[in-house]
């Protein structure tokens, strides 16, 4: 890992977009290095690890769950995160409406870009009925949208993908003040997201390097 190219990086990060560092499969070591250069919000894709780590690293960290979530390890990605952004399935909002962990959790539904079969996620319509339904929850907080665009090495079809969640967030946000969270971009196309409006990045590898 090379912080002088995480310096670089959020050197140059607008202050309305915040990194997270997608930490699935490094060394708590490297996590910790990051850590100590200023680095708070962190991204992981198995409750596992992400359990593990949250109990061996420092307890002002923020964990960001970004993975496939199964139903059966649910509550402990609910307890170990400060925002669950993979939230792509009815089934996943109902357990978590029913958890009754006595505080409300903090969620973005993941929008599907594309049409990539690996690709999970909500369609526009499914997605704006979903948010009229949970808005007022007391189990859960919407507060955004994430969404992976398609593997392309097409700048112009990631750009047209990247407006098109961007242009659903905008609407969202201008009838629920909770809206505050649009999640996309990583290592390959990020500084394309905050063109498009992205206030939240996930960078891996650009900053760690290869995993172990």
């Amino acid at each position: 890992m090379d912080l002088d190219i995480y310096h670089k990086i959020v050197s140059k990060l607008p202050k309305s977009v915040r990194l997270i560092a997608v930490s699935k499969g490094q060394s708590t070591d490297k996590i910790l290095e990051l850590y100590n250069a200023g680095q708070r919000h962190f991204g992981e894709n198995f409750e596992q690890e992400l359990t593990h780590k949250k109990e061996n690293l420092p307890n002002d960290i923020k964990w960001h769950f970004l993975g496939n979530i199964q139903t059966n390890k649910l509550k402990k990605v609910s307890s170990s995160s400060y925002l669950i952004q993979s939230v792509s399935r009815k089934k996943i909002l109902d357990k978590l409406i029913n958890l009754n962990d006595n505080k409300a959790v903090n969620i973005l539904l993941q929008y599907k870009l594309g049409n990539e079969n690996t690709k999970s996620g909500f369609g526009k319509a499914e997605l704006i009925e979903i948010h009229e339904r949970y808005r007022d929850s007391n189990s859960l907080r919407i507060i955004g949208l994430m969404g992976i665009a398609e593997n392309s090495t097409e700048e112009k079809r990631t750009q047209k993908q990247f407006e098109e969640i961007a242009q659903l967030y905008n609407e969202l946000k201008s009838k629920d003040e909770n809206i505050s969270t649009l999640s996309i971009g990583m290592s390959s196309d990020y500084n394309l997201a905050i063109q498009s409006g992205s206030n939240m990045i996930r960078l891996g590898t650009v900053i760690f390097g290869n995993r172990r």
